[in-house]
């Protein structure tokens, strides 16, 4: 139990300015509802800065150099590549999670599991629960660089699907392209979830409750992982 507070605080501390931003009048960001269109082409427009091989080279190869609007667009471009998949489950999930329920980790355990992490991640580019996992392994073993950068990574992805909306209204819904971003989310903005409903044509609305009780809802466009999962199980 300690292990999953430390992680979910370790989440929180990387995000917490990231909610504070975007709902002040200081540094904020700019919330802009996406051109799902304009995305598509310009992840596959060679000439495009966001043309997609360069542009995830760039994440993979662990460029800070790289903005928001990059993220927004490796985050949602990868929704229009070959290999996207919402409902993928690597091959590794079954070895992460045996050794994750341990209560206490040994030196080399903590590098199986981050060897098994990156497996996943290397399946899965935008699995922000894994990243939290190597997080906290890397901070159990001193390296406080490798926390900070899988931090700074969560927080930037947060930022682009924060930028896509405000989740109050389905014309302000937030974009996420797999279903567990949703909740993720959430868990960063300190609310519970509680209920979850799907209103045509492309929404989940999921009604939370606030640390202190009080209840409101958050929408969620799902129209990329929709279009997908027609595409594959339409039959």
């Amino acid at each position: 139990m300690k292990k999953k507070i430390l992680i979910i605080c370790l989440l929180m501390a990387c995000v917490s300015g990231v909610w504070a931003r975007s709902h002040t009048d200081g540094d904020t960001v700019a919330i802009v509802r996406p051109d799902m269109e304009a995305i598509r082409e310009a992840v596959q427009d060679t000439n495009s800065p966001y043309y997609y091989p360069r542009l995830i080279g760039r994440y993979l190869d662990r460029d800070t150099t790289l903005t928001t609007d990059d993220y927004l667009h490796l985050y949602l471009g990868y929704s229009f590549q070959d290999d996207y998949d919402p409902y993928r489950v690597s091959s590794y999930e079954t070895s992460l999670d045996t050794l994750y329920r341990r209560c206490d980790y040994s030196e080399e355990e903590c590098r199986a599991l981050i060897r098994y992490a990156e497996q996943v991640l290397a399946d899965n580019p935008f699995d922000m629960r894994r990243m939290t996992l190597l997080a906290y392994v890397h901070n159990l073993l001193g390296h406080q660089s490798e926390v900070v950068f899988w931090q700074t990574r969560i927080h930037y992805l947060l930022d682009a699907i924060l930028s896509t909306g405000d989740g109050r209204t389905p014309q302000t819904a937030w974009y996420i392209i797999e279903p567990v971003h949703a909740y993720d989310l959430l868990n960063t903005l300190g609310v519970v979830a509680e209920s979850y409903e799907f209103r045509p044509p492309c929404y989940d609305y999921i009604q939370v409750y606030d640390l202190i009780g009080n209840a409101r809802g958050f929408y969620f466009n799902v129209s990329r992982i929709l279009e997908e999962y027609n595409k594959k199980f339409s039959e």
